[in-house]
């Protein structure tokens, strides 16, 4: 271990789906905020892009929940990125380069609520993601930031119960880049709240 300041960088993402299961489901939404620790969270570069499917496929409740969504990707509303599945990977890629962050031979640190066994899952059945954006196998999740084991025994709090312990108002939002900038603030809080810890504002890094 190493003492380091907060001057990382890491990509918050989120997805929107038609379900649960990558198999018989599909990415709706991809929203990415990149977090140099530093940036007011507002200012922050981020991606947005609708998946443009053609045919949608899913379960009747998580369709249900995204009308909005199926309602631009539809009617092709203007003010917003609508790509192929085939697409996503090359212009996702194109945005990391755009900030220094080149996906394709370096590993990207990548931060998600339950990114890694949900996000994960669907984001590798879009073509060619793995060859172009490379995930470092460690992924940061606030809700261990959160997780209170007399409380919630081994199970991680979801979202909500993480903005209700930071003392962050409202509700999720259920929209990629801002349910991305909910990650960046829980983490921001997190490590905000450890800093008095170190008497040279650092925290500890692997």
């Amino acid at each position: 271990m190493k003492i380091a300041p907060y001057v990382g960088e890491y990509v918050s993402i989120d997805i929107e789906t038609t379900g649960l299961n990558p198999e018989n489901c599909q990415i709706l939404e991809i929203g990415a905020v990149i977090d140099d620790g530093t940036t007011p969270i507002e200012d922050c570069p981020t991606f947005h892009c609708y998946v443009d499917h053609g045919l949608i496929l899913g379960e009747p409740y998580a369709v249900s929940m995204h009308p909005t969504i199926l309602r631009r990707i539809a009617m092709k509303e203007e003010g917003h990125t609508y790509l192929q599945p085939w697409e996503v990977a090359t212009r996702f890629c194109d945005f990391l380069k755009e900030h220094g962050i080149d996906s394709e031979n370096e590993k990207v640190s990548v931060a998600g609520k339950n990114y890694a066994a949900f996000d994960a899952r669907f984001l590798r059945k879009l073509t060619n993601w793995d060859k172009h954006v490379r995930i470092h196998h460690r992924i940061l999740d606030p809700a261990a930031m959160y997780w209170r084991p007399e409380i919630d025994g081994v199970e991680l709090p979801n979202t909500k119960t993480c903005m209700e312990r930071a003392d962050i108002p409202g509700d999720i939002a259920h929209t990629a880049v801002e349910d991305a900038q909910m990650v960046v603030h829980l983490i921001r809080h997190a490590i905000d709240s450890r800093r008095p810890l170190f008497s040279d504002n650092t925290v500890l890094a692997s």
